[in-house]
């Protein structure tokens, strides 16, 4: 029996938007060290790239130095309190659940790969109702590499028992877009999300602006032209 299809999800500024609870960690961290908040516009563009990137930016900001023992105190501080408020007011992007549900009436499986920690990910997607969707859930730690690293996704999709030739990563970033073109397989760049910068969509096989371009049609359509260029 031939494998079905897999749309490969990353999860923040893609599936979720995060950025609200991911800035009120920082700002919580920030408070320790009695430093001014940060607003959710500037957290935004590094809040897919993890606590460590939120810090250094914020700390840069505020010209202080952050040096590795203040570094890794504040990222313990910040997964710590993120982990107790991960769902307070992240929510999926709009049209993202019945994207999903119409790719999953035509026959096509779920995955997400994170650069999140599994835990982390799958706490998320508890809190929010969505895990049962996902046949895999991979985060940075889940193999042992992350994104861009074509292993993270090529994994994702043989623990999904999806099919690489009928596979589409979605995601924000150019991390996102660097592992599908490394591991050989269609992307598509929302630009709705948190970093789609010019060389991301430059390398993307498609961009979106909208969840409600995110079509059956255009999911077979992708995963052919794959197909054919290969």
């Amino acid at each position: 029996m031939p494998l079905p299809p897999l749309a490969v999800f990353d999860l923040d500024g893609t599936l979720v938007d995060t950025a609200p609870d991911l800035t009120a960690s920082l700002n919580h961290c920030l408070a320790r060290r009695a430093m001014a908040p940060v607003t959710l516009d500037m957290v935004r563009p590094a809040a897919g790239h993890g606590s460590r990137a939120m810090l250094k930016l914020a700390y840069g900001r505020a010209a202080r130095d952050l040096g590795d023992d203040e570094l890794e105190d504040q990222v313990s501080c910040f997964l710590a309190y993120y982990e107790e408020n991960i769902a307070v007011h992240s929510l999926p992007f709009p049209g993202v659940v019945a994207a999903m549900d119409q790719l999953a009436q035509d026959g096509c499986r779920l995955a997400i790969c994170t650069n999140k920690s599994e835990s982390l990910a799958r706490h998320l997607l508890d809190s929010l109702g969505l895990s049962t969707r996902f046949a895999a859930i991979a985060g940075y730690d889940t193999f042992g590499v992350r994104k861009p690293d074509a292993r993270h996704l090529t994994r994702t999709i043989e623990a999904a028992g999806g099919d690489p030739a009928r596979c589409v990563m979605i995601g924000d970033t150019q991390t996102d877009i660097d592992a599908a073109v490394n591991a050989g397989i269609a992307s598509i760049l929302m630009a709705g999300g948190y970093d789609a910068t010019p060389a991301a969509r430059a390398r993307a096989t498609q961009v979106l602006d909208s969840f409600d371009a995110l079509t059956p049609e255009l999911f077979r359509k992708l995963t052919c032209e794959r197909r054919i260029a290969t």
